[in-house]
């Protein structure tokens, strides 16, 4: 009696055992299953994004030349003297891009001015033309693009003639730009007595607030004036300076003989 009541409890023990082995086998099993949802919810998820950022035109429009009397500008005075690339985005997906200060013919061929983008790997490929314009002279023209479903991330722009892409960092709403300057460049400057306008006499600058810079083996154009190198338009790309006569005036410190 007492051998069976031992070997009954050692039955009993090992179905015990055996069955805690099955439940904790399970337990495993079901966690694996739910790392597995996991797994694919999240490339899922990953690929959700992907599918949905494929940015669309939505619109293109031009300044026409801003040389004209009739021209529409749609750049600010700040970029005047300089080619930029701005960029405008909402955080979301609407992203507003310009060339500002693009240079083209005087009398754009038919249908006028256009400007298309392409979209591959993260890059914005601007393509721009005047569609075979015959004056004999050219003019700055801003070009505007209005696109969609950009979603939030690193990019760049390509466009000519920057000689290198562009970056945007569009993790979050920003309004940006980057800028060379074009000082030297006399069809850049849109409006009489703006930077880059042929000047005499400083008073012709900026309402009589700029500066008549006269820089070597170069006809006078205007600049501005300044205290420091923060009054300056483009910071990045000038200095504030003071001439013989104690005046001061920011200098461009692009090197234009290097072109």
């Amino acid at each position: 009696m007492k051998k069976s009541l031992i070997f009954t409890m050692l039955l009993m023990s090992t179905l015990f055992f055996s069955c805690d082995d099955d439940n904790n086998s399970n337990n495993t099993n079901n966690v694996n299953n739910v790392n597995n949802v996991n797994n694919v919810n999240n490339v899922n998820n990953v690929n959700n994004v992907n599918n949905t950022n494929n940015p669309q035109l939505l619109s293109f429009d031009d300044s026409g030349c801003k040389n004209g009397l009739d021209q529409k500008a749609i750049d600010w005075s700040l970029f005047s003297g300089f080619e930029c690339v701005t960029w405008s985005y909402d955080g979301t997906g609407a992203l507003e891009l310009r060339h500002i200060n693009a240079v083209f013919n005087c009398c754009p061929g038919d249908p006028g001015m256009s400007g298309t983008v392409a979209f591959a790997d993260g890059v914005f490929t601007l393509t721009e033309s005047d569609n075979g314009g015959m004056c004999n002279c050219v003019c700055p023209y801003d070009m505007i693009y209005q696109l969609s479903n950009v979603a939030p991330g690193a990019y760049s722009v390509v466009v000519n003639p920057f000689e290198a892409p562009i970056v945007l960092d569009l993790s979050a709403a920003v309004e940006d730009w980057f800028c060379v300057d074009r000082l030297l460049n006399s069809m850049i400057a849109g409006d009489a007595g703006e930077r880059g306008s042929f000047c005499e006499t400083s008073a012709t600058c900026m309402g009589g607030d700029g500066y008549c810079y006269e820089p070597d083996e170069y006809t006078a154009v205007c600049v501005n004036s300044c205290e420091t190198v923060l009054d300056c338009p483009m910071p990045e790309l000038e200095e504030c300076v003071e001439d013989a006569n104690s005046v001061l005036y920011c200098r461009p410190l692009t090197d234009f003989n290097a072109n």
